[in-house]
């Protein structure tokens, strides 16, 4: 079984994130996403070191950094490091639809793949109906009075020697023997086979 190619997207001129650079924004999309109660000390350490004074108003700088990243946002600049970590927050928060051609490929290919056990299960069971079927054909096919050929069986010797057995002449009577039935043997497969 082979891996599905992921589809692909058009590019939109973003750089692929080291692996450490993702597994940083993953746990911040995370911690984003399902985010764990700060202790009241903790969240109090925080808010004095990033502000001078919470409720103070903004400065010219605050002011124009906001700006650019409210404008960051709505030309989707990705260039400003506030908007996309911003919009990666959003995105895990409240992800946008796949494009059209996208997702409609990823439904085919999920409409398309089928679990393993289902083939094997069915496969395995068309195998045994058809494994009963070919011997219901086989016996069908060969009816049970057909008789057998009629095979050559084994008999004495006497047939092949017309002299008196002479203890000389050993070898020459194995070496007859041995060809009578090598011959027999041979018929006999023949028959079996349907040859005559």
């Amino acid at each position: 079984m082979t891996t599905p190619k992921p589809p692909e997207f058009p590019d939109d001129g973003a750089t692929p994130l080291a692996p450490a650079e993702e597994a940083a924004l993953a746990r911040a999309l995370r911690a984003a996403y399902v985010p764990t109660e700060l202790a009241p000390e903790r969240h109090a350490e925080i808010l004095r070191a990033a502000l001078d004074d919470p409720f103070a108003p903004a400065s010219a700088d605050e002011l124009r950094e906001s700006a650019r990243l409210r404008q960051a946002l709505e030309d989707r600049d990705v260039s400003h490091p506030d908007a996309a970590l911003a919009r990666a927050l959003a995105a895990a928060v409240n992800p946008e639809p796949l494009p059209g051609r996208a997702s409609k490929e990823l439904v085919r290919r999920a409409a398309r793949r089928t679990p393993n056990v289902v083939f094997v299960t069915f496969g395995a069971l068309g195998l045994a109906a058809a494994a009963a079927f070919a011997l219901f054909v086989v016996r069908a096919g060969s009816p049970a009075h057909e008789p057998l050929p009629a095979l050559a069986r084994s008999r004495t010797t006497q047939d092949l020697f017309r002299e008196p057995f002479d203890p000389n002449r050993t070898s020459e009577r194995i070496d007859r023997i041995a060809e009578a039935r090598e011959r027999d043997a041979r018929e006999n497969r023949y028959a079996l086979w349907g040859v005559h």
